[in-house]
C-alpha cells in the first residue's frame, strides 16, 4: 500500500486526472442506477429529480470530502464545497443559459432559491465567525431532513403538469434489478477510489506549486467535481428540459451545503482557514445574483454570460492574489 501511495504522489498529475475520471464515471453510474432502482420501487419522478439526481451529481464532492476529511485535509474539503457551489452557479448555470433561455418555475424562485440563499448565508456566517464542528453538523443535517420531507410531500401532491415535466426530464433507464444494483455498487466503489486518488493528486499538486489546499480545492478540484452538473445541465438544455437544468444546479448546491458539508464535519471537524472569507463572499454574492436573474422566470443568454464572467473573475482573483 505504501508503494502505491508513493507512486501516486510521484506521478500526482496522472493520479489527479485518473481520480477525476473515476469520480465522473462513478457519479454517472450512481445516477443511472439510482434512477433505475427508484423507478422500480415506484418513487415519484418529481422526487427522483429533486433528490436522487441532485444527490448523485453531488456524489463526487461527497466521496472526495469524506476521504480528504479523514486524512485531515479540511482546507481542501471547504475549498471543494465552496468552489463547487460557485462553479455550479457561475459556470454550469451560465453555460446552460448560453445554450438556450432557461425558463424557471415559480416554485424554484419562491422556495428552492430562498432556501439556498438562507443556507448559504448561514454557512457563511459560521465560516466567518466560528468553526465547523459536530454541533453545526447536526443542525445542518436537521435542516436537510426538513427540506427532504418537504420535497417528498411535494411528490405526493404535485400537479399533473409538474409531474409530466419531471417524467419527461428524467432519463428512463432500461436494465434489470440485478444490473441496477450492480451499477450502484460499482459506482460507489469507483467514487471511493476516485476520491482517494483525487485527494492525493490535489494535495501533492498544491504542495509542488506552493499553493494552499483551499485554492486547489476551490478551483481545480471544484471544477472537476462539478463536471457531472455540467453534463446534466447541458444535456437537459439541449433536449428542451431547462427546468431540470436549473433544478439540478439549485438542488446540488443545497445538497453540498446541508448534506456533504455536515457529513464531512462529522468525519473530522474543520477549522476555517483565514482565506476562506473570499470564497464565502463570492459564494453568497453569486447565489444572490443567480436568484435575482431568475425573477423574470427565465435566465437569458446575456445573463448567462454575466454568470460565466463573474466566475472567470473569481478564478483570476484566487489564482493570482
Amino acid at each position: 500500500m505504501d508503494a502505491i501511495t508513493t507512486f501516486a504522489q510521484e506521478f500526482y498529475y496522472v493520479t489527479l486526472l485518473v481520480g477525476i475520471a473515476l469520480l465522473i464515471f462513478g457519479g454517472h453510474l450512481l445516477v443511472e442506477s439510482s434512477v433505475a432502482i427508484a423507478t422500480r420501487l415506484g418513487i415519484s419522478k418529481l422526487v427522483i429529480g429533486l433528490t436522487i439526481v441532485a444527490f448523485s451529481t453531488s456524489s463526487p464532492e461527497l466521496a472526495l470530502n469524506v476521504i480528504a476529511s479523514a486524512n485531515d485535509h479540511g482546507d481542501l474539503c471547504l475549498g471543494n464545497i465552496f468552489g463547487s457551489n460557485i462553479a455550479n452557479l457561475g459556470l454550469v448555470l451560465g453555460i446552460g443559459a448560453l445554450i438556450c433561455k432557461l425558463p424557471v418555475t415559480g416554485r424554484i424562485i419562491k422556495v428552492e432559491f430562498p432556501c439556498l440563499v438562507a443556507a448559504t448565508g448561514l454557512v457563511g456566517l459560521v465560516a466567518l465567525f466560528g468553526s465547523f464542528n459536530t454541533f453545526w453538523a447536526i443542525g445542518f443535517l436537521f435542516l436537510f431532513c426538513v427540506l427532504m420531507w418537504t420535497w417528498f410531500s411535494i411528490g405526493k401532491t404535485s400537479t399533473s403538469q409538474i409531474a409530466t415535466q419531471s417524467k419527461d426530464a428524467i432519463p428512463q433507464v432500461q436494465c434489470s434489478a440485478i444490473g441496477a444494483w450492480a451499477m450502484l455498487i460499482a459506482g460507489i466503489a469507483l467514487l471511493g477510489i476516485g476520491g482517494k486518488a483525487t485527494e492525493i493528486g490535489a494535495v501533492t499538486f498544491a504542495l509542488s506549486l506552493g499553493m494552499s489546499e483551499i485554492v486547489v480545492g476551490g478551483t481545480i478540484v471544484a471544477i472537476a467535481t462539478s463536471l457531472p452538473e455540467v453534463v446534466t445541465t447541458v444535456i437537459a438544455a439541449k433536449k428542451g428540459h431547462p427546468d431540470l437544468a436549473v433544478g439540478n444546479v439549485v438542488g446540488s448546491n443545497i445538497f453540498n451545503i446541508l448534506f456533504v458539508l455536515p457529513i464531512t464535519m462529522l468525519v473530522n471537524p474543520i477549522e476555517v482557514p483565514s482565506g476562506a472569507w473570499v470564497y464565502v463572499v463570492v459564494m453568497f454574492s453569486i447565489t444572490m445574483l443567480a436568484w435575482f436573474l431568475t425573477t423574470d422566470k427565465r435566465i437569458k443568454p446575456k445573463e448567462g454570460s454575466v454568470l460565466v464572467g463573474v466566475y472567470i473573475l473569481f478564478l483570476a482573483w484566487v489564482s493570482f492574489f
